[in-house]
């Protein structure tokens, strides 16, 4: 069992030194940070607390340059990314509709079916 719990700590260590801690522009401190994907305009991270998407803009310079921050191919990135969410938005909008209007069909069927049955 010793074995076990020290090669345990031994796969893990690795992660535990690549984890490093961030701070903001802003003065957000992002504890253990593991990048997940990185993208034009923002990067994806897990952190001690959860995970964060976090625009490339409020990262010190040293970060900035390591990922490649390009402030033109931010914007257009994040515009992109603007248009997509709103359009998400009113998709699952009119999902939810559709999904509220089925329901309703269904009380009124039931409810109709109900007042015609014969009493038992």
């Amino acid at each position: 069992m010793k074995l076990f719990l020290t090669v345990f700590a031994l796969a893990l260590l690795p992660t535990a030194l690549l984890a490093e801690d961030w701070k903001t522009t802003d003065g957000m401190v992002y504890k253990d940070v593991r990048v997940i994907r990185v993208e034009a305009d923002a990067i994806t991270i897990i952190y001690r607390d959860g995970g964060a998407l976090v625009p490339l803009f409020k990262l010190p310079h040293d970060l900035q340059d390591r990922f490649d921050y390009d402030p033109v191919k931010a914007k257009a990135a994040a515009e992109a990314r603007s248009k997509a969410d709103a359009e998400n938005a009113k998709a699952l909008q009119a999902e939810i509709e559709l999904a509220d209007k089925i329901k309703r069909n269904e009380q009124i069927k039931d409810a109709a079916s109900q007042t015609n049955a014969p009493a038992p």
